[in-house]
């Protein structure tokens, strides 16, 4: 018996061992490594190794909500938006709401050249819904002044929400291609929370440029940038009814660019603060108009300009990070280089005296001897910040502009007169959490037009030369 399970358990033995070799003959899969997302240090906070890569990524952005009140809202306006059926003025909304989102992404390696960045900002709005006739088309009334249109319909914001890219660059060693904020801009209304300001120029914008760096803060850019994104002309004009007469200029459509804006600045950065000059260089051309002889013209292009010198001093003595700005303006042909209205606000219009009045903001005119005959702007912007306590500041701001329009073009409406624009505003911003604020805001505007044009006695209703309005603005803004 004893020999019966000796061989039994000498056979078991030796299957285990056939088959334990069999086994170690067989391929073996190691399980994939998990590799977690690793926090990248060279490029300061919120940077992340994107997994497999040695590219750092930050995720970032801003969500805004925003309330406006805007006394003075006009009932007696010539527009599609300013009558119903009946032919009876209706107010326009005296108040507006805005839903904002920003997304923000930033990827940046370390080269031997330097860092390679590229940064990439989306902009999405919802404004309240225009108050006017896309659901139900436009119908015109007699008796309504010429050009009005009543309501009829829904009101349907067909343009509501928009999308923007509000940057796409990408940045190496000096230089810098896609769309970054122009290099013409020093403060670009960084103290505003309605940015309607004058004097000032904020303007993201397609280019290429190159950036030299000297050592001790001083920089120097030279930049090409689109002239389509800068250009202000009143391009919508029945061209059949826009003729310069013997008298009178016509408004300035612009014909195609040949020549982008040429940019250029010297800065100085220091911990005290920084110092800029900007120049730019503005082409303005015209499509060929027909004179009042009947011949028809292709204008010759002109050279339009704009300068900015700036500064920004901190002044800790008063208390810590307060600061305080100053720029000078000026431009010939190049109106938003003073008047930022092609990106940010501006000032397009005053809602005064039951009217919009509209800003004279046309960068030429076409003149009765078919030249172009450039717009003329100068001003100055100035803005405070103090820091009542480390997480709530306020900032007192205010500018000047004057206008100057061609003789022959101040015949055309108070659009195109001269104007001389003072605001002053003032807000205050609670920071509750870190990237977190609640802020309100107040800006007071007024306008004086002077020229040639008959405002006395402009029908059906008269242009005043004396025009002002008060805006209010309530914000909520989240960053992360």
């Amino acid at each position: 018996m004893r020999n019966i399970k000796a061989k039994l358990l000498a056979a078991v033995s030796l299957a285990a061992c056939a088959a334990g070799a069999q086994a170690a003959d067989l391929p073996f899969r190691k399980a994939a490594p998990v590799e977690y997302v690793r926090v990248c240090d060279p490029f300061g906070a919120g940077f992340f190794y994107i997994p497999g890569t040695n590219t750092c990524l930050r995720v970032g952005g801003q969500v805004r909500g925003e309330y406006t009140i805007r006394g003075g809202a006009p009932t007696r306006v010539a527009s599609v938006f300013a009558y119903n059926l009946a032919g009876v003025g209706y107010p326009r909304d005296l108040t507006s709401f805005r839903g904002r989102l920003f997304v923000n992404l930033d990827a940046r390696n370390q080269t031997e050249y330097g860092d390679l960045r590229t940064y990439i900002s989306l902009r999405v709005t919802q404004d309240s819904t225009p108050p006017g006739p896309f659901g139900g088309g436009k119908i015109a009334i007699a008796g309504l002044p010429a050009g009005a249109k009543a309501n009829a319909g829904f009101f349907q914001g067909l343009t509501n929400p928009y999308t923007n890219v509000d940057k796409a660059f990408i940045q190496f060693a000096g230089l810098t291609a896609g769309r970054a904020q122009s290099f013409f801009d020093f403060d670009a209304q960084s103290y505003e929370l309605l940015t309607n300001s004058v004097a000032n120029s904020g303007q993201p914008i397609n280019m290429l440029a190159y950036t030299f760096k000297f050592g001790g803060g001083f920089s120097a850019t030279v930049s090409a940038e689109d002239r389509n994104d800068r250009i202000i002309g009143d391009s919508a004009a029945d061209t059949a009814q826009n003729k310069p007469t013997a008298t009178k200029a016509a408004f300035l459509t612009y014909a195609g660019e040949t020549i982008p804006d040429i940019v250029g600045n010297i800065r100085l950065d220091q911990g005290w603060g920084s110092l800029q000059a900007s120049g730019a260089y503005h082409q303005v051309s015209s499509i060929p108009v027909t004179l009042a002889s009947g011949a028809t013209v292709a204008p010759r292009s002109k050279d339009g300009f704009a300068a900015l010198g700036g500064a920004k001093i901190m002044t800790p003595f008063i208390a810590p990070s307060d600061n305080f700005t100053i720029q000078v303006s000026y431009q010939q042909g190049g109106m938003d280089y003073v008047n930022a209205l092609n990106y940010y606000n501006g000032l397009s219009n005053i809602f005064d005296h039951n009217l919009s009045i509209s800003t004279p903001v046309n960068d030429a005119f076409i003149l009765p001897n078919g030249t172009i005959g450039l717009s003329k702007a100068g001003g100055v912007f100035g803005a405070y910040r103090h820091y009542w306590i480390p997480n709530v500041y306020s900032s007192l701001f205010g500018a000047y502009l004057k206008i100057d329009n061609p003789h022959a073009a101040q015949l055309l409406s108070a659009g195109a007169d001269n104007a001389r624009i003072w605001q002053i505003g003032f807000n205050t911003v609670w920071l509750p959490l870190k990237d977190f604020q609640i802020g309100a805001e107040v800006l007071y505007s007024n306008m004086r037009l002077s020229g040639a044009f008959p405002l006395a006695t402009t029908t059906p209703f008269p242009t005043p030369a004396d025009s002002s309005d008060v805006r209010g603005r309530f914000s909520v803004r989240r960053t992360f």
